[in-house]
């Protein structure tokens, strides 16, 4: 489990908890954009960053909840329960696992951004 080595890339206490609150895909899946939260909880910080994964080669998505009513198209944000980063240059997958999806991607460079609070 990567979540404690992505609260250190942070410069956090691993003590938070990780939200992913959107995606996006750019170059039909070749780039991916994960806009993230990370909230530790005493003292409550809300940190924001994003997870941008280039040179995409392959995505396997599992879905895992549909709570909302069709008509909502509201999404809620999905707490991060297993992270593994992988490795660059498509040598090791990316896995995410969150409450409502799961997804794998062969990548191959990964860019950490923290955003100002």
């Amino acid at each position: 489990m990567d979540k404690i080595r992505l609260s250190e890339m942070l410069g956090l206490p691993a003590t938070g908890t990780f939200q992913v609150k959107s995606i996006a895909l750019d170059g039909w899946g070749s780039s991916l954009r994960f806009d993230c939260l990370y909230q530790v909880p005493s003292p409550t910080t809300i940190t924001t960053f994003t997870l941008q994964l280039s040179e995409c080669r392959e995505l396997q998505w599992r879905v895992y909840a549909h709570l909302k009513h069709p008509e909502d198209q509201t999404l809620p944000t999905a707490t991060l329960v297993n992270l593994r980063l992988g490795s660059d240059n498509h040598r090791k997958p990316l896995h995410v696992l969150t409450d409502f999806f799961g997804l794998t991607v062969s990548y191959g460079v990964l860019r950490l951004e923290k955003h100002d609070s």
